[in-house]
């Protein structure tokens, strides 16, 4: 059972495609799937990012875990659960924890829900869109992004969705625009205004907190040529320090087609602090 669930539609020019569903649980926790890619398959990764580099390419051989999964029903998704276990889960996939808590499949120990990070808490990329599942957006539970709406990169040719995690005492920053849709502004590192659209949470369940979501374009290069790609990436895990003192963390992500991720700094707007003890 779900507790708040949506679809994110993006429409251009008389088309609309869907990207991904985002919900919550009974215990507040989220959930994000794959977007509505036509291959229906995607390649796992847990990676080490190095939060001194601005900008990094992690080859798949280099990553910490591999792993593959065919998707036909769509059951790939991302969780954040509330004690701050971040994981991939889906039909066929090994996830959860052992009687002693330690993590099974595909997963990280992340930052609890009731002290979210101060940016994004996941990012997807998506390139090849016009060849995505077909979208409705006239759906009740449709959250609508319109080409027309975003002032695009020229020529652009990747969708960039990420999504905010909020703590409910947020809501009182939360504004109504006049064609009912819910929104939130926040302060980008860069110093500009973002307004992003609100899912929250139903009253039924056991936490308030709720959900922003940017959509912005961008250029990439062709590296697959008119496959399209997307990459799902969580929030980061297991701070700590390298031997040379630079912050280091670990990344559960997924991608397709398979190739050598190319990691920008965008899901943490400052560097992650690491616990003294």
């Amino acid at each position: 059972m779900h507790y708040g669930k949506w679809t994110v539609i993006f429409r251009r020019k008389h088309e609309a495609y869907k990207l991904c569903k985002i919900w919550f649980g009974a215990d507040g926790s989220y959930y994000a799937t794959c977007p509505y890619h036509p291959e229906r398959r995607a390649f796992l990764m847990k990676i080490r990012l190095n939060y001194a580099l601005q900008e990094m390419t992690v080859p798949f051989e280099d990553a910490v875990d591999t792993a593959s999964v065919e998707d036909d029903d769509h059951r790939l998704k991302l969780s954040h659960h509330p004690d701050g276990f971040v994981q991939f889960s889906g039909q066929g996939i090994v996830s959860g924890r052992d009687s002693s808590g330690n993590i099974k499949g595909m997963g990280v120990m992340s930052w609890p829900l009731d002290r979210p990070t101060r940016g994004p808490a996941f990012g997807l990329v998506m390139r090849g869109v016009e060849q995505f599942e077909p979208a409705r957006p006239d759906s009740t539970s449709a959250v609508v992004f319109s080409e027309e709406d975003i002032t695009s990169v020229p020529g652009w040719n990747t969708l960039n969705l990420e999504g905010h995690y909020f703590p409910g005492l947020w809501r009182r920053f939360v504004r109504i625009q006049q064609n009912g849709t819910p929104t939130i502004s926040i302060l980008h590192p860069c110093k500009a205004i973002l307004t992003l659209r609100t899912l929250f949470a139903s009253e039924h369940c056991a936490r308030d907190g709720f959900i922003g979501l940017e959509l912005y374009t961008s250029r990439e290069s062709e590296e697959y040529g008119g496959s399209p790609f997307f990459s799902l990436t969580g929030s980061t895990g297991n701070v700590r320090r390298n031997l040379e003192g630079q912050v280091t963390a670990d990344s559960v992500q997924c991608m397709y087609p398979r190739g050598d991720l190319q990691v920008k700094r965008i899901l943490e707007y400052a560097m992650p602090e690491i616990d003294p003890a």
